[in-house]
């Protein structure tokens, strides 16, 4: 494999331990708020990166890769959580993939949306499937709603602040591989 083939590769595994590293953090703070399961969704930023790049795959990949070394690294890997996390993970990627090809101009701000309040609703029917089979589950629509609008806001923006950065990283790190 040559440098230049090791690139791709050497990125998503930069990419991958951010999103993971940032996912344990916000899993552990998370653990001692009083409502535990309500979070922002940091890691996503990354995620959302990869879909803009047109980077399907490797955005699927980096959710798998960060929910089951998020799960190890928090001793939940054996628990609804972690099924939670991929089930989610995967459809929010999928429908932000799909918000992004539409031709329907969604910009960085509406694809985020899009996949912040999918993810959570997802997570509303997984649970209400798999967890607690109880119509009651559907009460926290509202807040999951309201939550996935604030976190697909802020996830944007972080975005827009940070991905010139990335661009500018992969710029540097070609010119480095060409020399």
């Amino acid at each position: 494999m040559t440098k230049t083939e090791r690139n791709p590769l050497m990125m998503l595994a930069f990419l991958t331990a951010i999103a993971s590293s940032v996912h344990i953090v916000e899993s552990i703070i998370s653990r001692g708020l009083p409502l535990p399961f309500l979070r922002l969704g940091l890691s996503n930023v990354v995620v959302l990166y990869l879909i803009m790049e047109n980077k399907f795959w490797q955005a699927v990949l980096l959710n798998i890769t960060k929910s089951l070394l998020g799960a190890i690294a928090t001793f939940t890997l054996l628990t609804p959580g972690t099924v939670l996390s991929l089930g989610a993970g995967f459809t929010a990627i999928l429908v932000m993939q799909l918000a992004k090809r539409s031709n329907m101009g969604f910009s960085i701000y509406g694809i985020s949306l899009a996949g912040a309040i999918i993810h959570n609703l997802t997570q509303l029917v997984l649970i209400k499937w798999i967890v607690l089979d109880q119509p009651a589950v559907f009460m926290l629509t509202p807040i999951l709603l309201l939550l996935g609008l604030v976190s697909g806001m802020i996830i944007a923006r972080i975005a827009t602040a940070i991905f010139p950065q990335i661009k500018e990283l992969r710029l540097q790190n070609n010119e480095d591989i060409q020399k």
